[in-house]
């Protein structure tokens, strides 16, 4: 019992790490590229496709890795905070249980791993999944430029990172063609609403630390309400989008993404209960799972068929 425990404790640590929440969310815009390069044109073997999604979950794991391993001396300070899956001092760098080996190892891992798989997929879908951990992992992260810090930089940071990965997944059918570009427009301002209410939510924990987050400069509420102009700013964009040539697979994320971001944002509202936002996870999470399920077997099908 005290092997299969202390196993347990190991493999949890690295479960905290990996945010598997976070992961479904930002594996999604890959997925929507791959599918809709693939209804396109294009084939791709089953190997690279599962060297597609290897790449991004070691990419994913470097980035959420970084993002604890920068945070560890604030989280240690606010040991009674509770941000939405842990206590801040739980996280395994701040209690300790990752040792210098341990973290040398796994940041050369997962880097070393995302370039290797990605590698195996193309060169030009390894330039954008490299890219996206620079993006979300180093720039957002980093001591050395720490855009999570910085008002607007972390609400850009995030939404370009989306796009990006989704550039990667059209890349890894299609590498010598581009997405339509107003549907990345769509993308970014869709990403940026969606990652709004997170922000405000960390608002007493990001304030308690001494970040300077767009959230902490402007205020939790004035950040929700923020996202109600870029619902508005959405409306057009998505008229262009549907209007321009795309593939009809990429329309439809487009349909659906409009009402989903305005019936979104009125719900942050009406769940806004000072200083939180009252709300699960799961109501985000699940419905990009769903759309992730089908636009994977979607892609899956055109490419192998």
């Amino acid at each position: 019992m005290d092997k299969r425990a202390g196993l347990d404790a190991y493999l949890c640590k690295y479960f905290i790490l990996f945010r598997i929440k976070t992961m479904f969310i930002y594996i999604f815009p890959t997925t929507l590229g791959f599918a809709c390069s693939a209804a396109t044109g294009g084939s791709m073997p089953g190997y690279k496709i599962a060297c597609m999604y290897l790449g991004f979950l070691c990419g994913s794991f470097f980035s959420s890795s970084l993002n604890f391993y920068a945070d560890v001396e604030s989280d240690r300070l606010h040991n009674d905070m509770y941000k939405g899956d842990l206590h801040m001092s739980d996280q395994p760098f701040a209690t300790g249980e990752m040792s210098k080996l341990e973290t040398v190892l796994l940041f050369m891992l997962t880097g070393i791993g995302c370039v290797g798989f990605s590698l195996l997929v193309n060169i030009q879908f390894t330039i954008y999944m490299v890219a996206s951990v620079l993006i979300l992992g180093i720039l957002y992260s980093h001591p050395w430029f720490r855009f999570k810090n910085r008002p607007f930089l972390d609400i850009i940071t995030n939404a370009a990172g989306a796009v990006v990965l989704l550039i990667a997944g059209w890349k890894a059918v299609n590498p010598t063609t581009w997405p339509p570009a107003w549907p990345l427009v769509f993308g970014f301002l869709f990403s940026a609403t969606l990652y709004m209410p997170s922000m405000a939510n960390d608002v007493p924990f990001d304030e308690a630390a001494g970040f300077r987050t767009t959230g902490v400069v402007f205020g939790a509420k004035r950040t929700i309400d923020a996202m109600i102009p870029m619902c508005i700013l959405l409306i057009p964009v998505t008229v262009v989008s549907l209007v321009l040539p795309a593939p009809g697979i990429f329309k439809l994320f487009i349909v659906l993404g409009l009402p989903g971001a305005i019936v979104f944002t009125i719900g942050m509202h009406l769940l806004w209960r000072p200083p939180h936002i009252r709300f699960n996870a799961g109501l985000l999470v699940y419905p990009i799972l769903g759309m992730l399920i089908f636009y994977f077997v979607y892609g899956v099908n055109a490419v192998l068929t």
